[in-house]
């Protein structure tokens, strides 16, 4: 008799157990959803610089081209940005500035800016826009990158397949 007591207790211990592992392991799986889902929606990372080059003529004049893409699905109004080129130390040496009054779902728009001699890297310093009704958004300053390095290029299957991202195109 007292080992049934015993067994029976071990069973409604293991059932607790299995519930309490099976209510965890959910709500594991809510969070990790829910991040999801505000990482995909997150407008800070929607307009993506796709091209960092620097290109050279054969006076030894630098020029920097970079490119800003709308990859998502949202239209994006009076777009501006500002970036600095930057020296060994990391301090700013020149800038290029410019945007777009409309950048709707897939656009680019483009930047050019003769590149001082000491310049070494690139920083976006601000990145502001309105989207679609909302408030000014004003991102920035990013980290410094190389020349060369870019957020994004292209999209993936993956990506196209589940909407999160539009291919490039020229703005028309």
């Amino acid at each position: 008799m007292a080992k049934d007591s015993e067994n029976a207790g071990l069973r409604r211990w293991r059932k607790r157990a299995i519930a309490t592992w099976a209510v965890l392991a959910a709500l594991a799986v809510i969070a990790f959803a829910a991040m999801f889902v505000l990482a995909a929606t997150d407008p800070t990372e929607n307009i993506a610089l796709s091209r960092n080059e620097v290109v050279s003529a054969p006076s030894g004049e630098r020029t920097w081209r970079g490119t800003f893409w709308n990859h998502s699905d949202s239209l994006y109004t009076d777009l501006d940005t500002v970036v600095l080129f930057l020296d060994e130390d990391g301090k700013p040496v020149g800038q290029a500035s410019g945007g777009a009054d409309r950048l709707d779902p897939g656009e680019t728009f483009h930047l050019e800016a003769k590149l001082p001699e000491d310049a070494v890297r690139m920083q976006i310093y601000q990145l502001r826009w309105t989207r679609e009704g909302s408030h000014r958004a004003v991102l920035g300053p990013y980290k410094s990158w190389p020349f060369g390095y870019v957020m994004d290029t292209e999209c993936g299957e993956l990506r196209l397949t589940i909407g999160a991202c539009l291919p490039q195109r020229e703005q028309s």
